[in-house]
Order: C-alpha cells, then structure tokens, then sequence
C-alpha cells in the first residue's frame, strides 16, 4: 500500500504590520536622535544667557544617566536575548553619545571654568566605567595597550576642547599651535592599530554572532571617536573666528596612509604600494604648497636654517616612501623620497626654493665653464682621463654579463 502524499501548497501564515516593525526596531532610532535633539536645544537655549549654569549640569546628568541604561540594555539583549543585531546598534548610539556629550562639557567651560573643570573630570571617570562595563558585559578582546590608547582618545575627547577654549579665552592660542595638534591627530591612527589586532586582522565572522559584534564594537570604540576628535579639530577655528588652511590636512592624510600601508602592503601588489605612497605623498604636498608666512620660523636666526609646514611635509612624505620601500621592496619609491630630501633641503616655502635652485643652476654653469679646457694639451688630458673611465666602463660590461654574446652561438 503507497501513502497519499498531498500536492497542496504549504500555507505561510503572513506575519503583521507589527512583527514588521519588531524585527527592525526604529524605536531606538527615535529615542536617540530625540536625546540628541534635547541636548542641543538646551544647549543652544543656555548658550544665550551666561548665567544659566546648573541647568547644563542638570543635562550632563540627566544624559549620564541615559547612557548607562543604553549599554546596560544593549549588553541584556546580547547577552541573555541573542538579539545581536539590537545590541549593536544600541551600542552604537552609545558611542555617538559618549562623542556628542562633550558639547555640553564645552559649553560649561564658557561659563564657569571651575564648575567645568570638576564636571569635565568627572565625565572622564564616567567614561571611562561605560567602556569597562562594555568590556566585560561583551567579553571584548582589547589588549592592555589597545584600552590605554583608547583611554587616550577619550581623554583627548573632552579635554583637547577644553585646552583650545581656554587658550583662545587668554588670546595664548597660535597658528603652530593648531598645527602640532594636527600632527596628533595625524598619529593617532598609527598608534590605534599598533595597539589594537582589530585594525590588523579581519576573519570571517557569521552575519549574526556574538563575534561579529564584539569585532564591530572595538572598531567603533576606536574610530569614532577620532573621527569626532577631527571634527572638534575643525570647529575650533570657527570658535577662535580663525580661517582654516588646508595645508592642516596633510599630517592626516600621511597618517592614515601610513597605516593603510602597515595594514595592507603585505597582501597589495607592488604597483598598489607604489601608487598610494606616490599618490599621499603629492596630495599631502600639494596641500601644504601654500601656508601662512607666520608658519615659516627660523631655527638659527637670522637667515639660517627655516621650518615651515612645506618642509615638514616634504620630509615626512620621503618617510612614508621610505616606509613603502621598506614594507615592500618597492625600490622605485626611494628615486621620489630622494627628490622629496632634495626639494626640503632647498628651503622652506617655493619661493626660497625657487632661489635656491636658480642659485644653484648658476654655480653649476660656473663650475662647467672652469672645467671645460681651453688649450690643445687640456684637451688632451680629457681624452686620455676619458680613455681611462670607458676602459672601466667595458670591463665591468663583460664581467657582469651572465650569457655568451650572440656572435658566439652562431656556426
């Protein structure tokens, strides 16, 4: 006897509009950005009037307070709900927070500076539970020196601001100033992925795992906030009603190649590690081609050796093409690192460099001209001396050949 088997198609029971919007959850979505939003309207609301203080206060509190429930929910939900996908934006939210909030601390210091100062370092202790609790709530695989770095960056997060705001107050803040500040900001990446194996390898995790989003969240940890360390960098120019150069950029695009090289040169092709090396370093001197006179000082006054931010680069930029060479054997790259030292030793902006070489093109002419005989017996002289060199010339020729010559093979 065969058993009936029933050619019916399976019935899907079609789920509703409210599983819909469970299974992607935009309500942490709303909750943030509203938070966000509040915070910036007090803010701008208490901006206005120089006495509003506790207020503010009262708003670091409050989002304080708001931060620890999102991590403590975020790790609830990986944790004991395997809700990983939740978790992870939740914990994303955190970290813009944990970025943003340093606003307020700004805002504070324009107001009263010893109250700043006590809720400024209080907010660093704050920050620094919140990364200890997502560290051991995820069970996070952050080296001793990786959370020192990231300690690093979230002091540098709150109080870099703070240093600014206060040298702008006391008109002590100058354009070199700024400069050696993106300097920092160009080392940091180097010293992020030195510290950190996150940066340095890459394995293939599941779509959803409690290992794809402890990966996702040490990258977080570590690059947002630089990225808004750079934005802070940024808005300080407006704040110190200062004009913004470009030649600033350059330290972070020479950072960010150099790690770029650290990272990949080993799995990039030859031609790869010679064109990002070239291509950083034309793009990094090209921005700081043209730089304020005041960046130009003089190491030995008062007309000897000058540092300025074109000088700087151009030596930094035959580093990083050294580094090229060194990473991958790209031997082409130590021509350009040779020029690059050749074009920092001429001077310190393009028009001392321009002196500098048409000073040079003389005392070559000059030098040519007295070599140059002008008698039957100099003449002489110079073509045995020249019979001498090509003789030299030839043997080393036949000594390095390795194959017969062609004449040789033939019968």
């Amino acid at each position: 006897m065969t058993e009936s088997v029933s050619l019916e198609p399976e019935v899907v029971e079609a789920r509703g509009w409210w599983s819909s919007i469970a299974d992607h959850n935009p309500f942490f979505l709303v909750s943030g950005v509203l938070m966000l939003a509040g915070c910036f309207m007090i803010n701008g609301s208490a901006h206005d009037d120089p006495d509003v203080v506790w207020p503010v206060v009262g708003l670091v509190g409050v989002f304080n307070i708001y931060e620890f429930l999102v991590i403590a929910l975020a790790i609830y939900l990986a944790n004991k709900k395997r809700f990983y996908r939740d978790a992870g934006f939740l914990l994303l939210l955190e970290v813009l927070l944990l970025c943003d909030v340093s606003l307020a601390y700004n805002e504070l210091i324009l107001k009263n500076l010893p109250i700043a100062l006590v809720v400024c370092s209080m907010a660093v202790a704050m920050a620094g539970m919140k990364l200890l609790m997502i560290e051991r709530g995820l069970q996070l695989r952050t080296t001793k020196a990786g959370a020192a770095m990231l300690t690093l960056l979230i002091v540098l997060l709150f109080l870099l601001p703070t240093l600014f705001r206060e040298l702008i107050r006391n008109e002590w803040i100058q354009e070199w100033h700024y400069y050696l500040a993106w300097w920092l900001m160009g080392a940091l990446p180097m010293g992020m992925v030195w510290t950190q194996p996150w940066f340095r390898g890459r394995r293939k995790l599941g779509r959803c795992s409690p290992d794809r989003l402890r990966h996702w969240v040490v990258g977080l940890l570590f690059v947002v906030p630089y990225v808004s360390l750079l934005l802070h960098m940024r808005t300080a120019y407006y704040v110190d009603d200062r004009p913004f150069y470009y030649y600033n950029l350059a330290p972070v695009v020479l950072g960010l190649a150099g790690v770029w090289l650290y990272l990949r040169a080993g799995a990039w092709s030859m031609q790869r590690v010679v064109s990002l090396g070239y291509c950083a370093a034309a793009l990094a001197v090209g921005l700081s081609l043209s730089s304020p006179r005041e960046m130009t000082m003089p190491l030995i006054p008062p007309e000897g050796l000058v540092i300025s931010p074109l000088r700087v680069v151009l030596v930094m930029s035959a580093v990083l093409l050294g580094y090229a060479w060194w990473r991958k054997s790209a031997w082409s790259c130590v021509p350009g690192a040779v020029v690059l030292l050749m074009l920092a030793g001429l001077g310190g902006d393009v028009q001392a460099m321009g002196k500098s070489i048409r000073s040079l093109g003389q005392r070559i002419r000059g030098v040519g001209s007295d070599l140059i005989p002008d008698t039957m017996l100099g003449w002489g002289v110079l073509a045995v001396i020249g019979s001498f060199i090509f003789l030299l010339i030839g043997a080393w020729t036949s000594l390095g050949r390795r194959t017969q010559p062609a004449e040789n093979n033939r019968r």
